[in-house]
């Protein structure tokens, strides 16, 4: 199964294959944890919406045609299990400081603390936590998840040229927020460390 394409093993599972699903969803849960905590859910929470996803798209796989949007296909469910998410959490109630989300693993300082990169990634998350959802999430399947603006417009609901100006304002904000809070010089080390590697 390892070297059947993703839209192939999305097709086989709508033929009821569970190993072409079971294949599908290792190729891409940890990208759609990645897209969930970047979009404010908490650790438990991503986990469990992040079987909610893959049994959608189960689910739904038999409706599948070949369209090499297969990404753009799993990113719509998983923005769609986001959405109910946040529905079913306004009408909880709004959220207090300590149910804020943990960070992701890639995003969690070394244990000696001193690496800048990894500061930089911690701050830019909770920058991102800061930016409005329609921001944040053209910024995340955009920049983060690499899809197109086109991609990422069909996902939203909106057009692409509404995805490309919502990145630019987020792009603007993240600025703003990681100056505003960052010691003198740390953006430009970031930076520059960013790109080194």
């Amino acid at each position: 199964m390892a070297t059947i394409g993703s839209e192939d093993l999305l097709l086989l599972a709508g033929h009821g294959s569970r190993e072409a699903m079971g294949e599908f969803y290792r190729r891409y849960r940890t990208r759609v944890v990645s897209f969930l905590l970047h979009m404010g859910v908490g650790f438990e929470q991503a986990d469990d919406m992040v079987q909610d996803v893959f049994l959608r798209i189960w689910k739904g796989a038999g409706r599948y045609r070949r369209s090499g949007q297969c990404e753009s296909y799993l990113f719509a469910a998983a923005a769609n299990a986001w959405r109910d998410h946040r529905r079913r959490a306004k009408l909880r109630s709004a959220a207090s400081v300590e149910e804020q989300p943990e960070l992701s693993d890639d995003l969690q300082p070394p244990p000696d603390g001193g690496s800048v990169r990894a500061e930089f990634r911690e701050d830019l998350y909770r920058a991102l936590l800061e930016l409005s959802d329609n921001e944040r999430m053209a910024f995340v399947l955009s920049e983060m998840q690499g899809l197109s603006y086109k991609e990422a417009a069909r996902i939203m609901r909106c057009r692409a040229g509404t995805v490309g100006s919502r990145k630019t304002r987020a792009i603007a904000r993240l600025r703003k927020l990681l100056v505003k809070h960052a010691p003198e010089g740390y953006l430009k080390e970031a930076a520059n460390d960013e790109m080194s590697t």
